[in-house]
């Protein structure tokens, strides 16, 4: 299948690994599909002229896969990885864990799939988010409520417990 894209859009979801177009649009498209970068035509040649050049990218599906674990496992921790895409890697993936427990998860997750807590969501291959992905699933295993858990989730609840806190001193005068 070959589709039409803004040149950005293009070049982002055919980003090689270390590219700065490396997103989660490109790791998640290049695990489904093989994506190629067929052309890119200037906006000159349309009539009347875009604002922008078009990419032609061309999709071949794979049969399998590369990561097999479900997508909304990979789609987790994929975003996660790049919440934070010019922090180390580790930042964004601890965010998959539990603030109490978050350090210590999140060693065991990149340590269990052998990827350097240093290289910045841009630098991982789609080999190192199998790696991840693999590791994440067994630690969901082990702990059936962990796939559950949001980050923003704890976030809100945190803030409303402040929210409630300082509402309670104000009506005590504090």
């Amino acid at each position: 299948m070959t589709l039409t894209f803004q040149k950005e859009v293009a070049e982002r979801l055919t980003a090689g690994t270390g590219s700065s177009q490396r997103s989660r649009l490109s790791v998640v498209a290049q695990h489904l599909c093989q994506v190629q970068h067929v052309l890119t035509v200037p906006g000159r040649a349309f009539v009347p002229k875009p604002q922008v050049d078009v990419g032609v990218v061309h999709f071949t599906p794979l049969t399998q896969p590369r990561i097999q674990q479900p997508f909304e496992l990979v789609e987790k921790v994929v975003q996660n990885a790049f919440q934070f895409r010019r922090k180390y890697c580790h930042r964004g993936l601890g965010m998959l864990f539990p603030e109490a427990q978050r350090l210590e998860r999140t060693g065991k997750l990149l340590e269990g799939a052998d990827v350097d807590p240093t290289l910045r969501p841009t630098q991982l291959s789609v080999s190192h988010f199998r790696s991840l992905c693999d590791m994440y699933r067994k630690m969901c295993d082990e702990d059936p409520h962990l796939f559950a858990y949001n980050f923003r989730e704890e976030l809100k609840k945190n803030k409303c417990g402040n929210q409630e806190k300082e509402g309670d001193r104000e009506s005590y005068g504090l």
